[in-house]
């Protein structure tokens, strides 16, 4: 630690060259100085490593001029895109005769091509009717109930609200974000619009450009 004398202003000495003040330094000081300096440069040339994640950011931590000004635009693990999900499917018998094509990521979801949205808890006012079904839904990569559906499939299988929204908080963005333009996500104190709901999907299906 430096040590601090008092002076009276009046008697302050003038500033000296560096090779001058250096005189009255001890060896031990000079010697460290002396490191120091040396070693100045390169920490003046080390750059900040790459920091990758391996995770999608959750809602409490994201923003949309955050995430475009630093770190990667897009999730580094993220879900299926809506045509990938709509792609994804296997065969599954349910009865005599009877086969329902599931949704498919690894393992098998229960949720299948005639599943109805709105039995899923979904709000289908403006995006169709009380028999629309999922694979209606998954019809363009962009569209707003193509990317809401496409991270609800993965919330399925993967949400846990620690690397991965749960498949709940994927479905309260949709019916208060987007059908009712506001959705508060913990942690945050302002609400998101439909725009930012929108946004986040399209970050969690790395789909920002």
């Amino acid at each position: 630690m430096s040590e601090h004398h008092s002076h009276d202003p009046q008697q302050l000495p003038e500033a000296q060259p560096a090779a001058v003040a250096a005189r009255g330094v001890s060896p031990t000081r000079r010697s460290l100085l002396r490191a120091g300096a040396l070693g100045a440069p390169a920490l003046i040339a080390l750059k900040p490593a790459p920091v990758i994640a391996c995770t999608c950011k959750l809602p409490s931590g994201f923003t949309v001029s955050g995430n475009a000004s630093r770190g990667p635009k897009n999730c580094a693990d993220p879900a299926y895109k809506p045509l990938t999900w709509k792609s994804s499917v296997t065969k599954v018998m349910v009865g005599v005769n009877k086969y329902e094509y599931r949704y498919t990521r690894g393992s098998v979801l229960t949720i299948h091509k005639g599943t109805k949205v709105s039995s899923l808890g979904f709000t289908t006012t403006g995006y169709g009717d009380a028999n629309t079904t999922v694979d209606t839904w998954l019809s363009s990569d962009l569209s707003d109930t193509g990317l809401i559906m496409a991270c609800y499939l993965d919330a399925c299988l993967a949400g846990n609200d620690s690397t991965f929204p749960r498949k709940e908080k994927i479905l309260a963005m949709w019916n208060q974000g987007v059908i009712g333009g506001s959705y508060l996500p913990a942690n945050q104190t302002t609400a998101w619009t439909k725009a930012k709901v929108i946004a986040y999907l399209k970050f969690l299906t790395a789909q920002v450009v």
